[in-house]
């Protein structure tokens, strides 16, 4: 007979084992992962289930804001901070599969925006060290003061910090982008980009927008069901509301995607000079253009983010696969 100490490992091994979520042991999540296959997951994710299964009131635990990727914000710049209602894709005017394949691509957005951010501070904190390391140098040579290197070490710790930060969001989106699939522990760790449309999509008249949810959007129909005459008109306020949001925000990225662009262009110009310069040994600012550019860049993919994801949610609203 097994030692009374083996039965008890034994009974808590058959308990691990019975408790493992079983979409963690059956499914597998793409590396690399494309959008497309990440957006496979929102049907079967808990929360969707969860929301499909009830028969009262549905739980709904809160969903954690983007890192980076807040279109609301980035398009009315000035605004109030902190706007999280605003800053998120998903919202209860959607279909419980509609919210989470918009989470799912913002989440995605988020992951290579926070690769784009990393890029940007590592290169920025490789100039930083070799201004600081070139200062300790000539402050031997008694050719700097001690107050300016100090000045440049402090900057490099500041963008030390920055890019430390940014690290760790790597993989912080990256685990929020698992759950948002519903598989928390498969961090993925290669996404591919997708190629984004970024045309200006036909001017969209916000009457029909707003017709368009009401007859097609599930979410809307089903807020309408059985409510009075004071009710409904509140829905159709609110969705009205949501549809002039999308529609402004739109125009603002087109404004705003022609700024990133002609920053973009301007920093591939001034690296162009900054690489003859130093050729020639007149200039030593090569690393600056370089962490410039990738900046410039970023900050372009970002405004390309926001475009497609705002367009995804104004099919949604219209009651369309997002």
């Amino acid at each position: 007979m097994a030692a009374p100490h083996l039965l008890m490992i034994m009974l808590l091994a058959t308990v691990a084992a019975a408790t493992t979520n079983a979409d963690e042991t059956l499914v597998d999540v793409p590396d690399p992962l494309s959008l497309e296959q990440a957006l496979g997951f929102a049907e079967t994710h808990p929360r969707v289930r969860a929301e499909q299964a009830a028969t009262g009131s549905a739980l709904d635990l809160p969903r954690a804001q983007p890192l980076y990727l807040g279109c609301h914000s980035l398009a009315f710049s000035g605004a109030r901070d902190n706007d999280a209602e605003r800053d998120v894709a998903w919202s209860a005017l959607l279909s419980s599969t509609d919210a989470q394949r918009l989470e799912i691509t913002q989440r995605f957005y988020d992951v290579l925006l926070a690769d784009l951010s990393f890029a940007r501070d590592n290169e920025a904190m490789a100039v930083a060290f070799i201004q600081f390391d070139r200062a300790e140098a000539r402050e031997a040579l008694g050719q700097f003061s001690p107050l300016r290197t100090a000045e440049l070490q402090a900057d490099y710790q500041l963008i030390r910090r920055q890019r430390a930060a940014s690290e760790a969001a790597q993989r912080v989106t990256r685990a929020m982008l698992a759950t948002a699939m519903g598989h928390p522990t498969s961090l993925p760790r290669q996404l591919i980009t997708p190629a984004l449309d970024t045309s200006t999509p036909e001017s969209m008249d916000l009457d029909t927008v707003v017709n368009a949810a009401i007859e097609h959007n599930p979410e809307v129909k089903t807020l309408m069901q059985g409510r009075s005459d004071a009710e409904q008109a509140l829905v159709r306020m609110a969705v009205r509301e949501r549809a002039l949001e999308l529609l402004t925000r739109l125009q603002l990225l087109q404004v705003i995607a022609e700024q990133a662009r002609s920053e973009s262009d301007w920093r591939d110009l001034k690296l162009d000079e900054s690489r003859t310069l130093y050729e020639l040994e007149a200039k030593a600012d090569l690393g600056f253009s370089m962490s410039q550019q990738t900046k410039a860049r970023r900050d372009e993919q970002e405004t390309a983010f926001c475009h497609a994801l705002t367009r995804a949610e104004l099919n949604a609203l219209q009651g369309q696969t997002p």
